[in-house]
């Protein structure tokens, strides 16, 4: 009958700070969104219902992350609460255990889980893909507002393009290759800048420190290194609204996301394969004493071990975000379980339990942020990466959990009641 009264009384406490918290999160974090907006309805001239098009389906991917902080955010001030009447403490005095407390907001946060491993898995990647078809749309209207990073894209006629990482307020590229199709020419670069020049409808991507490659009749192979490279494409500035097959890793369901690694691992099979005859069949050639082709076998394998190296880094991408759907949604158990004693113990409620469960928060994303970079570049496990910010979150909060339910450490033998009695 109490557990009863105490778990309404949790659900009447807990929801309030649940929906302000998450409507004023999500609130902070859309604002930087929204003046990137603004920009591109004043300066760039973007019609105003397309503006509010992108500004709705950005509102997906925020809410993946606010969710989960504002869950943390409210079960800390409730307990918190909880915690700074003392109400807990005589709860606990009439027999009932704050593993009895936690039962109900155990509950509704797994109910919740459940709810975001369907939202990050549907919702999320669709509304990623629609976002990123109208900026790719407005890319090719005004093209030095978002060239996408780590793709493949044809928007210029003529040319294949792929932009490792850009920075858009400097307009800077890096880890450039340009495919000229019509003359059969490559262009690689470790950095470069765009240069828009709008009147005349040209972008020029300006590379520096670059090689040309080229194959000449299928034989010859003509290496050239440069210090600076222009190049012009035209712009189509028509704004055009187009729907694209293609979509990136953020942009998939669970099921496409399996699909891809699978993909993509039998074609680095194929790719090693191929190397390997390559390699035979450049030896064997040697041997004959046809020495002219050995170059062209020599541009042929780098060409593949780069493509390698680039589905390796892409299959890495697909993993981490295929972990990062489900290891997002778990966040909100890790949080129950550290913020509900930590609330409890330091009896953080009000404005101190916003704060408390925003600096929880931030650690936790710094975690994951730092586990993307480790396994995106470095070669880290992109399973250790996404869920060691649970692991390590989780295991503090064990240990709070041990202190607030025994009212001492689970690593000394001394009590915690006087500590308990002064708060």
């Amino acid at each position: 009958m109490i557990n009863g009264v105490v778990d309404r009384y949790f659900i009447k406490e807990f929801v309030p700070p649940f929906i302000f918290s998450l409507f004023a999160l999500t609130s902070i974090l859309l604002m930087d969104q929204l003046f990137r907006l603004i920009d591109l309805f004043v300066r760039k001239g973007l019609p105003w219902d397309i503006v509010g098009q992108i500004l709705i389906y950005t509102l997906p991917l925020i809410i993946s992350y606010t969710a989960p902080m504002a869950i943390l955010v409210a079960i800390v001030m409730s307990f918190g609460r909880f915690g700074r009447d003392n109400e807990i403490l005589a709860l606990k005095t009439s027999g009932v255990s704050f593993f009895s407390l936690m039962k109900m907001p155990f509950i509704i946060t797994l109910l919740f889980m459940i709810f975001l491993v369907f939202f990050n898995s549907t919702v999320l990647p669709e509304s990623n893909h629609r976002v990123r078809n109208l900026m790719l749309d407005v890319s090719r209207k005004r093209p030095t507002v978002r060239l996408p990073e780590g793709v493949f894209t044809n928007d210029f006629t003529g040319y294949i393009i792929y932009v490792g990482r850009k920075d858009e307020r400097q307009s800077k590229i890096y880890d450039v290759t340009v495919y000229d199709l019509r003359k059969g020419l490559m262009v690689t670069a470790p950095r470069g800048e765009l240069v828009s020049l709008e009147d005349e409808n040209i972008l020029q991507f300006v590379l520096y420190d670059g090689e040309l490659h080229q194959l000449i009749d299928d034989i010859k192979y003509q290496k050239t290194k440069f210090e600076k490279q222009t190049i012009n494409m035209t712009m189509d500035t028509d704004f055009i609204k187009k729907e694209r097959k293609h979509r990136s890793q953020q942009e998939l369901d669970v099921k496409g996301l399996l699909a891809e690694i699978d993909a993509t691992k039998k074609e680095i099979n194929r790719l090693k394969e191929s190397i390997a005859a390559s390699g035979t069949r450049a030896i064997d050639q040697y041997v004959s004493g046809e020495t002219r082709y050995l170059d062209a076998a020599q541009f042929e394998i780098e060409q593949k071990l780069n493509t390698i190296a680039g589905k390796e880094q892409k299959l890495a991408r697909y993993f981490i975000e295929l972990n990062k759907k489900f290891s997002l949604a778990f966040a909100c158990i890790v949080f129950v379980i550290i913020g509900a004693p930590i609330g409890y113990l330091f009896k953080r409620g009000g404005i101190a339990g916003i704060l408390v469960g925003v600096l929880l928060f931030s650690s936790y994303y710094i975690l994951v942020l730092a586990g993307e970079e480790f396994a995106d570049r470095r070669g880290f496990s992109p399973f250790v990466a996404m869920w060691l910010p649970n692991i390590i979150h989780l295991s503090i909060g064990l240990y709070f959990f041990f202190i607030a339910e025994y009212e001492r450490s689970p690593f000394k033998t001394r009590t915690f009641k006087r500590f308990i009695l002064k708060r």
